[in-house]
């Protein structure tokens, strides 16, 4: 045990000692450990101009052979910089403080930022960025609705419709702009069934006796007058005047867009 502690306190893998051969070899590293009740908790550390690739920490039971995978150091202070889709402006292993820039392939825009630095802890800041598809994948479809367009290309256009009896609610046109929609889609909302053949013939007749005099205040009379003989309140006469904004508006978009 006490061999244990003087080895692993700081052992280079590459200089193995005998009677510390449990442990697993990794080239290029520093095993720095310490035993705390009956288990020897350690870190891997790559020396420099390396940098760890897997996991750095391992907790040994003392008494029990070691069954773990160990990492490895690899060539560079920083981890390779891939960029799927692009590529970076460096050659060879990085070394610390090495700054790079990065490009995207045409149809691909650049997702972050264009430059990162290898730091001393071997990661990279600012984090490493992505090439994103100029292109977008296909749009949401509402319940009760559809869109027209098959193209999904950058600066495409689809046109969303509503199925009979429901209307349109948010966006009609979504566009596609390096890679995403310029909006949400939009929503297929039921249209409420218009008031009954009796009750619509009054309101009708209410709104006629409005129109029938000149006079503004003659002819607000004349309309709460017939409104109260139909026994109808202003609610159902604004629900009746909403339904029929939302038909006009239907009825519009149908024949425009014909």
């Amino acid at each position: 045990m006490l061999c244990w502690v003087v080895c692993c306190l700081v052992w280079l893998i590459s200089a193995l000692h005998e009677s510390c051969s449990e442990l697993p070899p990794v080239d290029n590293s520093v095993f720095v450990a310490k035993e705390v009740e009956g288990q020897i908790l350690g870190d891997f550390l790559c020396i420099k101009g390396y940098h760890l690739v897997g996991k750095q920490s391992l907790v040994l039971n003392i008494s029990e052979e070691l069954d773990v995978s160990p990492p490895e150091c690899r060539l560079g202070h920083c981890p390779e910089p891939v960029l799927g889709n692009g590529t970076a402006n460096y050659s060879g292993p990085v070394s610390a403080r090495d700054k790079i820039t990065f490009k995207c392939i045409d149809g691909y825009i650049l997702k972050g930022s264009n430059w990162s630095q290898c730091q001393e802890d071997h990661t990279w800041a600012p984090s490493l960025p992505i090439c994103q598809s100029r292109d977008c994948d296909p749009p949401g479809i509402p319940n009760h609705g559809y869109f027209e367009g098959g193209s999904f290309t950058s600066g495409s256009v689809v046109t969303y419709r509503c199925r009979e009896r429901y209307h349109l609610v948010g966006a009609q046109k979504l566009q596609c702009i390096d890679g995403e929609w310029n909006s949400s889609y939009p929503t297929c909302e039921p249209i409420q069934e218009a008031p009954r053949p009796a009750e619509q013939i009054a309101l009708e007749k209410a709104i006629l006796a409005f129109q029938e005099s000149e006079d503004l205040c003659s002819a607000t009379e004349n309309f709460g007058r017939r409104l109260k003989e139909s026994g109808l309140t202003m609610e159902e006469l604004k629900y009746f005047l909403e339904m029929k904004k939302i038909k006009l508006k239907a009825d519009f978009l149908l024949k425009y867009h014909s």
